[in-house]
């Protein structure tokens, strides 16, 4: 009764919110119509542009600029405020881009960051995409900043996973690394300079034809979009206009380059490194705690045709990866860490399928990594992905080494991990299937040591605005196994979407056999059916002249046992306020309301020997809380989310605060600290967390970062500082330090482990 009064009062809120905001005489946007571009052709025997960030070059007097840009935010649909001309240039085995942002004052433009990917939303930037095979659904994105950093990645999909993802504020976003349809990991070989002029600011960009995939001939055409953050105004620009509620991954909607020549690609490239470290474990024996390596290995990429390209790797290393980010977990699921590894990162989009951090059928942390994230050698192994005869290709082999504790001692088998995937694109939907295997060998592993799963999805654009994705999975597990899910599982999944410049709604149902164990996965818990539903509505205010827009949003999941029918689990995330100023940011309050009956203890915390356990019931509960996240753009920024409530029989409160700084565009640093109090009837306890991150960048290319982190939950201090001098794509040199310290009184030894690694590796191609 209880909670029926509050979920009422609560929806009530939301509706009457909704009620209260100015609706638009219509929610479905108007299709832009898609400008057309022009390439300049520069002969063999011309001159290029030289790359230094001036676009003053006589060749690009050669070239018509296109310098029509239109407003997504904050007017959609009007002019540009400020004027910026772009020039295209295809030869010499380079396209070169000419971008003006003129600025009527630069002394105003902001510039946030100065590393390699950073993010270019708080920052003025530019952004481009190139659908090199006009297929209005993948893409190439390069982007740089006034400083001219080199930001890239690719687009699979139009930026949609199985999953969707929303513009605007109010939850949680993904961690950096998640497999997504956008894969920011992917590192291309290209060169970019920028500076800011008289002018406002220039930039140069020279890509080469061999580190894009595209269709060779004459008459060719791709799609080409830009977008200008003017960051000072907070203004958004594009190239080819883009409707509120989506973004510059809407391949579909980009101008159309028409008239291109373009030559076979031929593309091998060597990646050797060699790497030398020093690892101490405090705790083993004193005569046993210093272990030195030094070792080398190879990474090939081999652009066997213009569509096609081939990984191959042999004796692997991560070193230079950055160090986890800790997290907190007051649940009975495994949390989810994403991947950080180069080699998987690149096309990974290529190899995701099911529902991504909750039914994931290949999820590559898998590979290589045990349970406790402790790294096992990989020996070697390929990747042969790109477009077949109208298909998209990823083929994955890996062969990892024995499983070793940390005295050395082999404790599990080496595996062959295998996957195929396959998806064929029918206009802007795609089809496609999924087999994944992993194999044990070696005196470690057991009679029938095997796991497979095999899965086909669809992702359906049913109108301009909606789309429908599905996916049916099943695994195969030996009989004879001692312990976990044995025989065959099956899994699916269908989900709808919608989206235009004012509402976003989605919906779903899942449903997870008990059976089903995809081992080469991620999938958190099993033997469920799941409905769930999402429903965002973000509107520009017209009346107040600091609200940029008003964004009111509700979500649902429930979990419910598969076989007795019964309640697992339910969770409701109320938002009826949020306010997004104009200059950034956001404030509002929202009430997340959890139900959940666990049918086994589990435990919430484990220090210093005092033990703190769930017992098994029937738990409901609500959280308020209040949240503020200052504008990102200024130089000192910082966000406070502060939850008040109730968790499972008792009581909860908590703050969550960061705050960033940057002290130059060269130097920025940032503090966080998550304090959760509870207060249960059988115990009182708190956790703390706190990430101290600090960035130090002397080029655009070579930076020292830091991460520090103190988890009061599991007593233990990290440190990881990270120097990299970055040559091309992402090699050069990297330097990395490693400590970890116990801080629990209940043990004897401090120090757990230092590491120091310095790893060069070089990109040689032919």
């Amino acid at each position: 009764m209880h909670r029926n009064i509050f979920t009422r009062c609560c929806t009530g809120s939301l509706f009457l919110c909704f009620l209260s905001l100015p609706w638009p005489s219509t929610v479905s946007a108007q299709t832009p119509q898609a400008p057309t571009l022009t390439a300049g052709k520069l002969d063999s025997s011309a001159e290029g542009p030289v790359i230094d960030g001036r676009v003053n070059e006589a060749v690009w007097g050669t070239v018509p600029p296109h310098a029509t840009f239109t407003q997504q935010d904050p007017v959609e649909g009007a002019p540009a405020s400020e004027k910026t001309e772009v020039r295209i240039l295809v030869g010499k085995g380079n396209v070169y881009v000419g971008i003006i942002a003129f600025d009527s004052d630069p002394s105003k433009i902001i510039v946030s960051q100065s590393r390699r990917d950073a993010s270019l939303t708080e920052t003025d930037s530019i952004v481009m995409v190139l659908d090199t095979f006009n297929d209005s659904q993948n893409a190439f994105v390069f982007g740089t900043n006034p400083l001219g950093i080199e930001y890239d990645g690719q687009v699979a999909r139009e930026g949609q996973s199985s999953g969707v993802s929303f513009a605007g504020g109010g939850g949680a976003g993904t961690q950096r690394g998640v497999i997504s349809a956008f894969n920011l990991n992917w590192d291309g070989d290209w060169m970019v300079r920028a500076q800011i002029t008289e002018r406002g600011w220039e930039a140069e960009m020279a890509i080469p034809l061999k580190t894009l995939r595209y269709r060779t001939g004459p008459s060719e055409t791709w799609g080409v979009n830009l977008l200008r953050n003017i960051r000072h105004k907070n203004e958004q620009v594009y190239l080819a206009p883009i409707p509120r509620g989506f973004d510059i991954y809407r391949v579909s909607l980009a101008a159309k380059m028409n008239g291109l020549d373009l030559p076979p690609r031929r593309d091998i490239k060597l990646l050797p490194y060699a790497l030398g470290s020093v690892n101490k474990d405090f705790t083993r024996a004193a005569g046993d705690q210093v272990a030195r390596n030094g070792d080398v290995g190879l990474d090939l990429k081999w652009g066997i045709r213009p569509n096609v390209t081939l990984d191959a790797t042999v004796n692997t290393d991560f070193a230079q990866v950055e160090a986890d980010e800790e997290q907190v977990n007051l649940t009975r699921f495994d949390l989810f860490f994403p991947e950080k590894r180069p080699f998987f990162l690149e096309n990974a989009s290529t190899f995701q399928f099911g529902q991504p951090q909750s039914i994931d059928l290949f999820f590559s942390r898998r590979v290589g990594l045990s349970a406790g994230a402790l790294p096992i050698d990989i020996l070697g192994g390929g990747r042969l992905s790109g477009k077949m005869g109208g298909w998209n290709v990823g083929l994955l082999n890996i062969q990892a080494d024995d499983v070793e504790d940390a005295r050395g001692n082999t404790v599990g088998p080496s595996n062959n991990f295998s996957v195929v995937r396959l998806q064929r694109e029918v206009g802007r939907s795609s089809y496609g299937a999924i087999f994944v295997n992993r194999q044990g060998f070696g005196p470690a592993a057991v009679a029938e040591d095997w796991n497979r799963a095999f899965g086909v999805d669809a992702n359906i654009l049913l109108n301009q605005n909606s789309r429908l994705s599905a996916f049916l999975a099943r695994t195969d597990t030996p009989q004879n196994r001692r312990t976990g899910p044995r025989g065959t599982g099956y899994s699916g999944r269908a989900f709808y979407n919608y989206t235009d410049n004012v509402w976003q709604v989605s919906g779903g149902y899942s449903q997870v056999d008990r059976n089903f164990n995809p081992e080469v996965g991620f999938l958190p818990r099993r033997g469920y059916r799941r409905p769930e539903f999402r429903l965002y509505y973000q509107q520009q205010s017209k009346r107040i002249a600091w609200v940029r827009r008003v964004a009111p949003h509700i979500s649902y999941n429930s979990f419910w046992d598969i076989e007795t029918g019964k309640r697992q689990s339910e969770a409701w995330h109320i938002h009826p306020f949020e306010i997004q100023p104009r200059q950034g940011g956001r404030f509002g309050w929202f009430v997340d309301y959890t139900r959940d009956n666990p049918t086994s203890p589990f435990m919430v915390y484990n220090r210093d020997g005092r033990r703190v356990t769930i017992p098994v019931g029937e738990y409901s509960w609500h959280q308020h809380a209040f949240e503020y996240f200052h504008n990102p753009s200024a130089r000192v920024t910082g966000t406070i989310r502060a939850r008040v409530g109730k968790y499972y029989d008792g009581d909860f409160n908590g703050v969550e605060i960061t705050s960033d700084y940057r002290i130059t565009p060269k130097i920025t640093a940032s503090l966080g600290w998550i304090r959760q109090n509870i207060d249960l009837p059988y115990a009182s306890f708190h956790n703390d967390l706190v990430p101290i991150k600090a960035n130090i960048s002397f080029t655009t290319l070579i930076n020292l970062s830091s991460l520090l982190q103190y988890n009061g939950q599991t007593g233990q201090f990290s440190s990881n500082l990270r120097f990299a001098w970055l040559n091309r794509s992402g090699t050069g040199l990297f330097v990395v330090f490693n400590d970890r310290r116990d801080l629990l009184s209940s043990t004897a030894v401090e120090a757990l482990g230092r590491s120091f690694v310095v790893k060069f590796t070089r990109l040689v191609d032919f």
